[in-house]
């Protein structure tokens, strides 16, 4: 957002603030300095007896004094969801969640004044996502409505909200912890190359250090998005993932072998009858699937002619 300097204006009254949770303060503008982003104000507290004067960043003064009333009255709200403190790896797993299946104009968990609390502002698209009601997450968390189409919820109602999600989509959540696996098993065996916070060149990691990372950050992650999931969705997902390997295993080996029947001197007419079984009979998604038929005419009934032994008369 591009700062206007041109609302602050001197003799102006407003409504300063030293922190998000301290009380709201009169003061008068008295002189403003303009910056390339922001500008630093001179104000004078009028309440206080000594009129003490200070030079303050503009972020501070929050609204016009006569709109002190509403302004004080939001922050209030803010501070009663300001309810938990979300740990490093929740937080982490919160913000892979809201970004792969929560797009922001449906909700977003937010930054401030509250750090991770989430505002929802299409309850039904969010409720679509989650599968269940928004209102069995609202009744166990502290919230508030700050207009009439959105809702804010406390932190702890963002952990509901990515372990509904997670639940209710746990196979793209699964997915991708399988494609991070992957990925952190080759860095764990043969080491990687990170940016260097300091110098900003990229270094190169060794198998131990990657190990470490992984056991410090990614591992926990994993395991609380596969908590989110749940058990039967984790185990679910691990059947179909070995089961497609099988699968695939099995498809190689089968060709494998049909390739050494057809260069036999008396297998290839075998090896050409097994191959197209495998691929006609192949079972898939579509053919394992009950197929549910109207029931045909006798004119669309195919006649079979079956030859009988006639039978002369004695």
């Amino acid at each position: 957002m591009v700062f206007d300097a041109s609302r602050f204006v001197v003799a102006d009254v407003w409504a300063y603030r030293t922190r998000d949770d301290s009380p709201s303060e009169r003061v008068q503008i008295q002189a403003m300095t303009p910056k390339k982003n922001s500008a630093r104000i001179d104000i004078v507290f009028l309440d206080d007896p000594n009129q003490r004067v200070e030079n303050v960043p503009a972020s501070r003064l929050r609204v016009l004094w006569e709109q002190v009333s509403s302004y004080d009255e939001l922050m209030a709200n803010w501070q009663h969801v300001d309810d938990l403190t979300l740990d490093d790896v929740e937080q982490h797993c919160v913000y892979q969640v809201y970004d792969r299946l929560i797009p922001e104009e449906i909700a977003e968990a937010e930054w401030s004044p509250v750090r991770d609390a989430t505002t929802v502002r299409e309850r039904a698209g969010l409720e679509a996502i989650i599968g269940k009601p928004l209102d069995d997450i609202l009744d166990d968390v502290a919230w508030f409505a700050p207009d009439e189409t959105t809702v804010t919820m406390s932190p702890a109602g963002t952990l509901l909200v990515a372990e509904a999600a997670c639940r209710a989509n746990s196979n793209r959540i699964l997915e991708k912890i399988f494609e991070e696996e992957k990925a952190l098993r080759h860095k764990c065996k043969n080491g990687a190359e990170r940016r260097n916070s300091l110098t900003g060149e990229q270094e190169s990691t060794s198998p131990e250090y990657e190990y470490w990372w992984y056991r410090r950050w990614d591992k926990p992650a994993h395991e609380l998005l596969r908590q989110w999931c749940g058990h039967r969705a984790v185990t679910a997902h691990e059947r179909l993932t070995a089961a497609e390997a099988e699968n695939e295993r099995l498809d190689i080996l089968l060709q494998r072998a049909i390739d050494a029947l057809a260069g036999a001197s008396d297998g290839e007419m075998l090896a050409k009858a097994l191959a197209e079984e495998h691929e006609r009979d192949r079972i898939t998604a579509y053919t394992v699937r009950p197929v549910v038929d109207r029931p045909l005419h006798p004119s669309e009934i195919p006649v079979r002619e079956v030859p009988v032994r006639r039978r002369w008369p004695r």
